[in-house]
């Protein structure tokens, strides 16, 4: 078989990917060329969701693979063994063709998708246990033994993406504290499972406060409060593009003193490096300190904001600075500027000043 591209293409690609986490999609295009597969996708070996990096020609399979709970019932799981014995399984080496013939997951699920035929190369991210699943279908067939030695040299230059891939993340994450810091923010970078893995000076200030860290979890002084703040951090574990709008504010009451506001923030670009343990930003905000932020759903009622619009208008009333805003939101700078400007048409204002004056009134308005 000719090939299009060569082995050193699709194995610098999944470097490229590490450095610029958009590339990934490229990347699992690439090396799904090169193998002559419908495509490839990453995989977590535990606690594995939607979201890792895949060809684009997989997206529909990976909606209905995790949508209809094919993830929890995967018969390729006995492949595992395989897997860390050579750096590869197939298919071949643990599934019988009568079972390929009559397994709803094999014969349903996979087929429908030109998914029936894997080889999965392992590789390792620190603690996390990862998987390439090259995916085939029938008029290909199953990977032979050539091709799987030649597959598998795809192990170290995964090894050394996914190795790359978390530093940056997470010191492009652990930066984005610093700058909050700088602020005058207080602010908690999240994982997927909501454990607090840093925090800066500001948020040091606040424990004992009405917040306390146990276990490297957050709990307030209220149950109710406490319950509030798990909800958030666990829609913000589970989702891939949650917007500051769309997670809910949570309010943490103290004795004798004005509440705190937490903010929820998925990471966005660099940051949320598909290897990072890095997944988002609580921004706690000390009312006794600086005003509580008019809440975005007024301000998308009263003059007709979008979602992002409110909630950058949001950062502004918190004394966030514009660059800051823009990149909490996962935007460029030249974006949040549009949409300053659509705020300051909609608001009747042409200056920030005057924008955040209007707020105070309305403010006043709701007391």
């Amino acid at each position: 078989m000719t090939r299009p591209i060569s082995f050193d293409q699709a194995s610098l690609s999944l470097l490229d990917a590490a450095i610029d986490p958009s590339q990934w999609t490229r990347a699992m295009d690439t090396v799904a060329q090169y193998a002559g597969a419908t495509g490839a996708v990453l995989l977590q070996i535990r606690g594995r969701g939607p979201g890792t990096p895949h060809s684009a020609s997989l997206g529909e399979g990976l909606e209905v693979y995790f949508r209809d709970e094919w993830h929890l019932r995967d018969k390729r799981e006995r492949g595992i063994p395989h897997m860390r014995e050579k750096g590869i399984f197939v298919d071949q080496d643990f599934v019988t063709r009568d079972e390929l013939k009559t397994s709803d997951y094999y014969n349903g699920f996979l087929r429908r998708f030109e998914a029936n035929w894997s080889a999965g190369i392992g590789f390792s991210n620190d603690d996390d246990e990862w998987c390439l699943v090259i995916e085939r279908g029938e008029k290909i067939g199953f990977f032979e033994e050539k091709e799987q030695a030649d597959l598998v040299r795809f192990g170290p230059y995964l090894d050394r993406a996914a190795q790359l891939a978390r530093h940056l993340g997470f010191a492009n994450a652990t930066g984005m504290l610093d700058a909050f810091e700088a602020l005058g923010c207080a602010s908690f970078l999240l994982d997927q499972a909501g454990q607090v893995i840093r925090h800066n000076a500001q948020a040091e200030r606040l424990l004992g406060d009405g917040l306390t860290l146990l276990r490297g979890r957050l709990r307030c002084d209220r149950s109710a409060d406490s319950l509030a703040l798990g909800q958030l951090t666990a829609a913000l574990g589970r989702s891939t593009g949650l917007t500051p709008a769309e997670a809910p504010l949570v309010t943490v009451h103290r004795l004798a003193k004005r509440p705190l506001v937490i903010q929820g923030i998925a990471l966005a670009g660099l940051a949320s490096a598909v290897f990072s343990p890095a997944t988002s930003i609580l921004l706690v905000s000390d009312t006794d300190e600086r005003p509580l932020p008019t809440p975005t759903q007024a301000t998308q009622k009263i003059f007709g904001l979008t979602a992002m619009e409110a909630t950058l208008l949001s950062f502004l009333e918190q004394e966030i600075p514009m660059p800051a805003a823009a990149e909490a939101l996962g935007i460029s700078f030249e974006t949040a500027r549009s949409h300053l400007k659509r705020v300051f048409s909609k608001t009747g204002t042409s200056r920030q000043a005057d924008l955040l004056l209007l707020l105070r009134r309305v403010h006043r308005a709701q007391r």
